[in-house]
C-alpha cells in the first residue's frame, strides 16, 4: 500500500464516529459458534478494530494490523472501552480479513495460521464493479477464496451480489 493510501484511511478514520460501527461484521458473528474460547488472532486491515473486538472479547490475544495510524488508534480505544485484551504475537489460531485484498498476503496467512486454525475472510468481488468506481485489481474473481484456500476444509462460503453490495464470504480450516 502506498503512502496515498495512508493518508486516505487516516482521514477517514480522523472522524470521531467509528466509520463501519463497534459491532463485528455480521459474517463473523453470523458464524461465531466455530470459534474457540481462546488462541492467538490476527486481524488483516483491521480498521478500527470491530472485528478485533469481538474476537478478543471471546478470549482470544488479538493483533489488529491495518495501514492507518487514526484507525488502530480507535482500535485500541474501543478495545480498552469493551475490557478485550490485544497482545501480539506471531502463530495464529484465528486470522480474520475483512473488505481488504491483497493476494500477496495469502501466502503469509497459510504460513501463520496454525493447524486447525480458522480463517474467516470477507472481501469485494467483479459485481462489485457495478456499484462503486473500486479498481478491479482490489476485488475477487468467481471463486477466487475458494480457489486460493481450496487445500483447507471450507466449512462456509458464499458469493453475494445484492446491490449496493457483491462481496465473497469464507470461513475455513488449515488442515
Amino acid at each position: 500500500m502506498s503512502l496515498k493510501d495512508k493518508e486516505k484511511w487516516n482521514k477517514k478514520y480522523a472522524a470521531e464516529e467509528y466509520i463501519t460501527g463497534k459491532e463485528p461484521s455480521s459474517w463473523l458473528e453470523e458464524n461465531a459458534g466455530l470459534l474457540n474460547t481462546n488462541g492467538k488472532a490476527l486481524d488483516i486491515a483491521g480498521g478500527e478494530g470491530r472485528n478485533s473486538v469481538f474476537v478478543a472479547s471471546r478470549g482470544y490475544e488479538v493483533t489488529c494490523l491495518d495501514i492507518s495510524k487514526n484507525g488502530l488508534t480507535k482500535a485500541l480505544a474501543l478495545a480498552h472501552e469493551k475490557k478485550a485484551k490485544t497482545l501480539p504475537e506471531n502463530e495464529y489460531d484465528l486470522v480474520l480479513c475483512f473488505n481488504f485484498l491483497d493476494r500477496n498476503l495469502f501466502s503469509g496467512i497459510r504460513k501463520t495460521l496454525k493447524s486447525g486454525g480458522l480463517l474467516f475472510y470477507e472481501t469485494f468481488t467483479l459485481d462489485y464493479l457495478k456499484y462503486s468506481n473500486f479498481k478491479k485489481e482490489w476485488v475477487l474473481g468467481v471463486n477466487e477464496l475458494l480457489q486460493a484456500f481450496g487445500d483447507f476444509r471450507i466449512l462456509r462460503y458464499q458469493e453475494v451480489d445484492e446491490n449496493p453490495k457483491a462481496f465473497a464470504s469464507l470461513v475455513a480450516q488449515k488442515p
